[in-house]
């Protein structure tokens, strides 16, 4: 499911412009038929997991803006048809509905979307967008009482799987860049390439948002390190999905991603296990020689990360974000304190740092995003579910996995607050999920996959599974 997710995200490539949107939204049924079968045949929906992740990060179209939304209705099929198997399954198999941890706080959330809809003309776009706090409730319900078990190391295997699919999208992005590439120094050239070719826009949201979603899938990292600590795999996993955050030179992503590489390696080095020591001085010489090679990179790359700093001139430093918080006539605090208590919804104006840009404005801060967009309710609200959030990981950190996830929930909400994460509907659909997975843990210390267990004997009850 997720190589065919990336199959469909590659049609940018090869399928032309004038036929791309509409070959790519046919292509979803692909997707979507197989969520609403697994939906009609298995009581456990955890198996549609590998669907819902590779589906989000599915379409490269670049161009989509709010002029597209007429030509997406192929899109909205697709996702008719995953709400029908979310219907059918819970008629079919009657699962018990609960509000589970996060459930009080995502009606409020919804809530806090739809209010500032009632004080503005209705516009059909706009009152689509007030409905995603109910799509994020809806999709949370829905597998946090339907999900059934640990299923902690199948989220942990799909995290690992979406995150080098992504990764995968950052080097086809390359390549392509590299295919129209005419210069003669590969190396000094080597980072440029993503301005070359199509662009290095992955179409489904900015290079930003795609980096970010790594860093937030390689908990995985983490998570393997503690179940399989003799493999290389994981060590060689992060080292080369870090190499392509770099190149990429997602400022915001570099930091977060060599804090996540800092807290692996201080995880083996306390852990003292020697094969997992072994397979750190293994990755270390490998990523040394890498560096040796791609030195000049490796300049440009440290000479371009620390050119931006520039405290004489913030604005500029933080790519035009003071404008868009304080500056701007519709920054996010004066359109705060002209809708101080429900804020101006999320259908607001034109990107105010390009009108030429056919979309709407995202502040770049999940923070100051909800500040405008929700006034006082939105972040009561936003302060609400963090807490519930809180309750989620307290419960269940005994979890190597909960605890690695919750180093790269970390990780992503503190890039969030230069670069818009919570309630944005790819960072939202994942991490929605991901909790609730967690609010089905029992009480096991982990998961043991079918292939590592010990069958029961069926003469002696007091035998259990290991």
């Amino acid at each position: 499911m997720i190589g065919i997710s990336f199959m469909i995200w590659s049609y940018r490539y090869f399928v032309p412009t004038e036929h791309l949107m509409v070959i790519s939204f046919f292509s979803l049924f692909l997707l979507s038929i197989p969520f609403f079968l697994i939906s009609f045949f298995y009581k456990n929906t955890i198996y549609t997991l590998p669907i819902i992740f590779g589906l989000v990060f599915s379409l490269g179209i670049h161009n989509m803006n709010l002029d597209t939304f007429d030509l997406a209705l192929i899109g909205f099929l697709n996702i008719g048809l995953i709400i029908i198997g979310m219907i059918v399954h819970v008629i079919k198999f009657r699962p018990q509905f609960k509000l589970k941890t996060l459930g009080a706080s995502m009606i409020i959330v919804s809530i806090s979307f739809i209010l500032p809809e009632f004080a503005k003309p209705f516009v059909p776009v706009g009152m689509m967008l007030s409905l995603l706090g109910v799509l994020y409730l809806i999709i949370y319900l829905y597998y946090a009482n339907t999900i059934v078990g640990n299923q902690l190391h199948y989220l942990m295997r799909i995290f690992m799987l979406t995150g080098l699919m992504l990764t995968f999208q950052l080097i086809l992005m390359w390549y392509d860049g590299f295919l129209a590439w005419e210069g003669t120094d590969f190396l000094l050239d080597f980072m440029s390439m993503f301005n070359l070719g199509t662009g290095s826009v992955p179409g489904w949201g900015n290079i930003n948002d795609l980096t970010i979603h790594v860093v937030l899938f390689s908990a995985s990292v983490i998570y393997y390190l503690y179940k399989y600590p003799t493999k290389l795999f994981p060590w060689l996993y992060l080292a080369f999905s870090a190499f392509w955050i770099y190149v990429s030179n997602a400022r915001g992503s570099m930091v977060t991603v060599s804090v996540l590489g800092l807290g692996a390696v201080v995880y083996a080095v306390f852990k003292r296990n020697k094969r997992q020591l072994i397979n750190l001085i293994i990755t270390a010489i490998i990523g040394g020689i890498v560096i040796l090679v791609f030195l000049p990179t490796v300049q440009q790359i440290w000479d371009s990360f620390f050119n931006t700093i520039d405290f004489d001139n913030p604005d500029s430093m933080l790519s035009g974000r003071l404008t868009l918080w304080f500056y701007h006539e519709d920054s996010a605090w004066l359109s705060f304190l002209k809708h101080p208590v429900v804020g101006t919804g999320w259908y607001n104006q034109i990107w105010i740092l390009g009108e030429a840009e056919n979309r709407i404005t995202i502040y770049h801060s999940t923070f100051f995003q909800v500040l405008a967009t929700g006034g006082v309710v939105g972040i009561g609200a936003l302060i609400y579910q963090f807490v519930c959030i809180g309750r989620i990981f307290i419960k269940n950190i005994r979890f190597k996995a909960v605890s690695a996830f919750l180093l790269t929930y970390v990780l992503s909400q503190l890039h969030g607050l230069l670069d818009n994460t919570q309630y944005m509907i790819h960072f939202s659909v994942i991490t929605y999920i991901t909790f609730a997975v967690f609010d089905n843990l029992g009480s096991e210390d982990d998961f043991v996959p079918k292939e590592l267990q010990v069958s029961k004997t069926p003469h002696d009850p007091n035998i259990k599974t290991v």
